[in-house]
């Protein structure tokens, strides 16, 4: 019995079992592929759609992000053009400050130093018009005129001496030669301006009349009724067809104008500014060339 159902085990039961457990693992090997496959093609199909939900949401912060960076992008420019354009300003500001200041100086050393050298030359030749006039009353002198080394008293005295014999143009002459502003309003006051300019011909000489004319503006600022008259009297009669007068009357009558122009500024509400403006008027057209 032993060796028959030993025989009958291993002929039939073994095999039999032995197929069905093949069937069984390929059921299984099968099952197992099927299953692996679907959940591999789900989690593919998971994650394809997860990969476009992120994408879809990652697509507006993309947006967001390209239009803030070409938002800063446009204003980090528009900053720079607007600091270069500032920084330009700027420094042509303190550039033309800087330009400025440095024009002004450069001006005011030049006014200096020209009113300067004009002052100089001005005064250089005015010295030279003064010693050419006294020079040609000294030679056109009928007779001598006494020391300017004579104290005051004996000059007033001489000269009004010769005032009282008529000797009109010896009597300026002595006060001119003396180079005293006193001396010659003495002569002024003491002598009517009618009666040297009203009487043809003018009895004093043209250096004379050159000299009167210098002195007299040296200084407007006492006596101004005086010499104004006697200012306009003297230029009014002065002959542009004699020798002297024509070689100093130009820079003679300059002195006398810029003589007015400084008084003029000194005072303006002066009551005689009218008659000085008027004088220098006069000036004016003698020195200006006439057109033909």
């Amino acid at each position: 019995m032993q060796a028959a159902y030993r025989e009958a085990f291993q002929s039939v039961v073994l095999p039999a079992f032995e197929k069905s457990c093949q069937a069984m693992f390929q059921q299984i090997n099968d099952s197992f592929r099927v299953g692996t496959q679907e959940y591999l093609q789900q989690l593919e199909s998971h994650m394809k759609s997860r990969k476009a939900r992120e994408q879809e949401a990652r697509e507006p912060v993309l947006a967001q992000l390209r239009g803030l960076v070409s938002t800063l992008q446009s204003a980090t420019e528009q900053m720079a053009a607007t600091v270069a354009s500032s920084v330009r300003a700027e420094v042509q500001h303190q550039l033309h400050v800087a330009v400025g200041s440095l024009q002004e100086s450069i001006l005011a050393q030049v006014q200096r130093i020209v009113k300067v050298e004009v002052s100089v030359a001005l005064k250089e030749q005015q010295a030279a018009v003064t010693s050419s006039i006294m020079q040609a009353m000294r030679s056109a002198a009928g007779t001598p005129v006494p020391s300017a080394h004579l104290d005051c008293q004996a000059q007033q005295a001489h000269i009004l001496q010769l005032l009282q014999q008529g000797h009109l143009n010896q009597a300026f002459q002595q006060a001119l030669t003396a180079a005293d502003l006193n001396l010659v309003l003495y002569v002024c006051e003491t002598v009517d301006p009618a009666q040297v300019f009203g009487q043809p011909p003018c009895p004093l000489s043209q250096p004379v009349l050159l000299s009167l004319i210098q002195q007299l503006a040296s200084d407007l600022g006492t006596r101004t009724d005086l010499k104004l008259s006697y200012l306009e009297e003297a230029v009014m009669h002065l002959d542009h067809s004699d020798p002297i007068t024509r070689d100093h009357m130009g820079s003679v009558m300059a002195q006398v104008r810029q003589k007015l122009f400084q008084f003029l500024q000194a005072e303006p509400h002066n009551s005689l500014g009218k008659a000085a403006r008027r004088l220098s008027l006069m000036l004016h057209g003698l020195v200006t060339p006439s057109l033909p």
